[in-house]
């Protein structure tokens, strides 16, 4: 679609498309405004019509990022959802977006230049992890208000479900050491982790 004919919005996700493709290519530090308003084909001044410093265009691209995997998580209706199947669907989805290559980049990128750029890190987790957890930890605490999980921290207990989730597979996979993962070893993995949750927090 010609730049001309994108509405604000088109344009906008075109800028966060280019934008991601060099953070996972040349990193943070080595991305630079001018360069994507270049590739772009635009002047420096239109992107930060957009978008005011290169923080908050990586803290955009992980809130759309984020945004995508909080639509699948939530993509049906929580009332009525069996709990084991819909703590099933969270894992599964969430594990598999996690392994995705562009993801393992993302997380590379962020540990690996958080130390130089602290405010990357605040904006991975602001806009990435700290998203996903308060919506799994507010389903966790109506399980929890209904009696079907005992009464605890709903925080403390979804991100123990995201540990529960990873552990074994996650860490390796960010290291290039874990080699092929199928789908019916993530289907293992995630089933594992919802049946060690729900002894964990039985009633």
């Amino acid at each position: 679609m010609a730049a001309a004919l994108m509405n604000r919005d088109e344009r906008r996700d075109v800028i966060l498309d280019v934008a991601k493709a060099f953070f996972l290519s040349n990193g943070y530090a080595a991305t630079s405004m001018s360069a994507i308003a270049a590739r772009l084909g635009g002047s420096k001044g239109t992107l930060y019509n957009y978008f005011k410093s290169k923080e908050e265009l990586f803290a955009a691209m992980m809130q759309r990022q984020c945004a995508e995997l909080a639509q699948s998580l939530f993509e049906f209706d929580v009332e009525g959802a069996d709990p084991r199947a819909r703590l099933v669907h969270f894992g599964g989805v969430f594990l598999d977006t996690l392994m995705r290559d562009d993801s393992i980049q993302i997380q590379r990128l962020v540990t690996a230049e958080t130390g130089r750029f602290p405010e990357l890190g605040h904006a991975f987790y602001d806009s990435g992890p700290k998203v996903v957890l308060d919506r799994l930890g507010g389903y966790v605490g109506q399980l929890m208000d209904q009696g079907t999980l005992r009464k605890d921290d709903p925080r403390v207990a979804a991100t123990r479900f995201k540990d529960l989730t990873l552990s074994g597979v996650y860490q390796l996979k960010l290291w290039g050491v874990l080699g092929e993962f199928t789908a019916t070893q993530m289907e293992e993995q995630v089933a594992g982790a919802v049946d060690t949750f729900l002894r964990a927090y039985a009633p």
